[in-house]
């Protein structure tokens, strides 16, 4: 009796050996699948950050592209007011009347209004001339030019033709808050 017991608590002591070896294996096997799972989240996430990061760069490229590099070091008002200067020496035979500068949220905008005239005698130069100013006027950035209104009148006798571009230019307020 004293030998079937003391092999009834043997064969106990082995059988919770194994059991506690098939837990442990048990476990060991969903972390290490769990780990795995993980593993391949984060190689996903690895590509959608390289995409990412490569379209931040894209993105600051671009932006580089379009701001002047001398934008931090300027007022936005002597931003505006240089592309105004520029505006009057590309359209030399045009009235430009500006009024005050107005500043609405994250934007300094400077309202301007073109006037002048498409000759009789030279319409044909003249509407190229008014073409190329409308061109020159949406192709400006920082300050960009919003056109707001187009307008073409002839005269009574049409003899001439005269045109008014109302609009503004406007930029961003530069992060010193000038």
């Amino acid at each position: 009796m004293k030998r079937s017991l003391s092999y009834y608590i043997i064969s106990g002591i082995l059988f919770l050996t194994v059991l506690a070896g098939v837990i442990i294996s048990k476990r060991y096997n969903d972390s290490l699948s769990d780990t795995q799972k993980k593993l391949q989240m984060v190689m996903m996430n690895l590509v959608s950050m390289k995409d990412a990061q490569a379209d931040m760069e894209k993105t600051i490229a671009d932006l580089k592209a379009i701001v002047p590099s001398d934008f931090a070091s300027r007022t936005p008002e002597e931003s505006i007011f240089i592309s105004l200067d520029k505006l009057k020496v590309k359209m030399k035979n045009a009235e430009i009347v500006v009024t005050s500068i107005e500043y609405k949220d994250d934007e300094v905008s400077l309202p301007v209004t073109i006037k002048s005239s498409i000759s009789g005698k030279a319409a044909g130069k003249g509407y190229a001339s008014f073409m190329n100013d409308i061109g020159y006027l949406q192709s400006m950035v920082f300050p960009f030019f919003y056109i707001s209104s187009v307008s073409i009148t002839q005269s009574q006798d049409k003899a001439s033709v005269s045109y008014e571009i109302k609009g503004a230019l406007k930029t961003l307020k530069t992060s010193e808050g000038r």
